[in-house]
């Protein structure tokens, strides 16, 4: 497949589409789904439209000060800014608002322009302000994160050209960055030409594909490749990256899967969280029960050492040796994973216990990391809920874990607890495809209530299977309701 056109531009300029204005949520109202919805759209994407978007050079700022204040450094990093993408494409999944997929549309176009490397593929680690490669490495981490902004995009897209980059992208990860000769897992980072720049296998890129696009669009395409990767990744992950002693799943080994013993001396919450999640979200697709063990066996290791019950903080790390000491912060993202992984175990019918630590970890999340008055959220806070770093944006941190708490939580409260119905939104661009599969969880039992198309009802759709049948025509919008069979 040729790779399409994209029109380039010298300079992109973003045009402020929103104004935030700060509207306070009350904290009774966090097991209602349009609770996370509002707090997605007014504390998350208003703000970060409003304040973090270089209008001079195009795309996003990566350093903000808690005033949303543009820090010296000046760089971009092209996997960071899909994560911005991934916001904006469910920002309008959520809402059926276009301008949210407009400046999804302009961030894929720079991403396209400056960001891929058209001479080899793939995707520059580093860019300077204006969007010229300052380093043009591989990073696996940033490469799958900007697969996961392009798989938002292509889910209610259905776009060919974005459909092109995304494939092109899982093709580094799997014929460039995969490891075949000792045991799987994906390479640190490569050369521009693709030659191995670090060998060593650190948690990120193992994990990411799967809770970043992976599943996504398996309930996006129900395409087997997707589904048997992921398993493929867990098992690998529970047979090599797991200390024997402790239980935890570690962070960093060599080549040969040796523990790189300085990376692994704490246990990072949030990724055996991650874990864990990506274990229940399997055992619900495949039924396989040692799925359901390890992440039930994790949780409970995890309630133990890195959650404090009266607060609803969740600690940042432990020590593998000694698991009664732990670091003293949260990070936003560590805060927001717990909290959802909480709310999916009780989704999940695993006990009050779940539902009363999401109910503490969420006040704890809304009362201490999100900004009223200015929008966003801060990167971490101590136990009483001081900001120890109260940065808006770092180089790996943007608007992503905010919206996607949001927009699961809020998922996973209206569809699966309160069991009401949810409405999501697509924009077709191409005809790609001649079937939409349109819930992104692991509930393939769903009923399609109503499905209108340019404003039409559209009755093309199979009940049976969960599908819409698409018209054979591009560019249309479609409005699809969604709730759990039987209700």
């Amino acid at each position: 497949m040729e790779e399409p056109i994209i029109k380039h531009y010298s300079k992109i300029i973003f045009i402020p589409l929103f104004i935030f204005i700060n509207q306070s949520l009350p904290a009774q109202d966090i097991m209602r789904g349009n609770f996370w919805k509002k707090q997605v759209l007014s504390d998350v994407l208003e703000p970060w439209t409003e304040f973090a978007q270089d209008k001079e050079f195009g795309s996003f700022h990566a350093i903000l000060d808690k005033d949303w204040k543009v820090g010296e450094k000046q760089e971009k990093y092209p996997g960071m800014i899909a994560r911005h993408l991934f916001s904006y494409a469910l920002g309008y999944h959520m809402t059926g608002d276009e301008n949210y997929l407009g400046l999804a549309q302009e961030t894929f176009d720079y991403l396209i322009n400056k960001g891929w490397d058209h001479q080899y593929g793939g995707w520059f680690y580093e860019l300077d302000r204006s969007g010229n490669a300052v380093s043009m490495d591989k990073d696996m981490f940033m490469n799958a994160y900007a697969i996961t902004g392009m798989a938002m995009l292509y889910i209610v897209t259905r776009d060919k050209g974005v459909k092109y980059y995304l494939n092109k992208s899982i093709e580094v990860m799997e014929n460039h960055a995969w490891d075949d000769i000792h045991g799987g897992g994906y390479f640190h980072s490569l050369n521009r030409d693709f030659s191995i720049a670090n060998p060593d296998k650190v948690f990120s890129p193992q994990l990411a594909p799967i809770s970043g696009y992976l599943l996504y669009l398996y309930a996006a395409t129900r395409e087997e490749k997707y589904l048997q990767k992921s398993e493929q990744i867990l098992e690998m992950t529970l047979a090599l990256m797991e200390d024997q002693k402790s239980g935890w799943i570690m962070e960093g080994f060599d080549r040969n899967w040796n523990s790189l013993e300085q990376m692994n001396e704490m246990m990072n919450t949030g990724h055996n969280v991650e874990v864990a999640w990506m274990l229940m979200r399997l055992y619900a697709i495949t039924g396989k029960e040692h799925y359901r063990d390890q992440a039930l066996r994790l949780n409970e290791q995890l309630l133990k050492y890195a959650f404090d019950k009266e607060t609803g903080i969740w600690y940042h790390k432990v020590r593998v040796d000694n698991p009664e000491i732990h670091s003293e912060d949260s990070p936003w993202w560590v805060q927001a994973y717990g909290n959802m992984f909480q709310l999916y175990l009780y989704a999940f019918s695993e006990g009050t216990e779940s539902l009363n630590n999401f109910k503490t970890g969420a006040s704890f999340w809304n009362d201490n990391f999100i900004d009223k008055q200015k929008g966003g959220a801060y990167l971490s806070v101590d136990k009483e809920g001081n900001p120890i770093n109260s940065s808006k944006a770092v180089v790996t941190k943007t608007s992503y874990h905010s919206v996607e708490i949001g927009f699961l939580n809020m998922l996973y409260l209206d569809y699966w607890v309160n069991e009401q119905p949810v409405t999501l939104y697509y924009h077709i661009n191409s005809a790609d495809t001649d079937k939409l599969f349109p819930l992104l969880l692991e509930d393939f039992n769903y009923e399609i209530k109503r499905v209108r198309i340019d404003g039409r009802i559209w009755k093309k759709i199979d009940p049976d299977h969960g599908s819409i049948r698409l018209p054979e025509r591009e560019n249309y919008t479609m409005e699809v309701v969604l709730q759990k069979k039987g209700i």
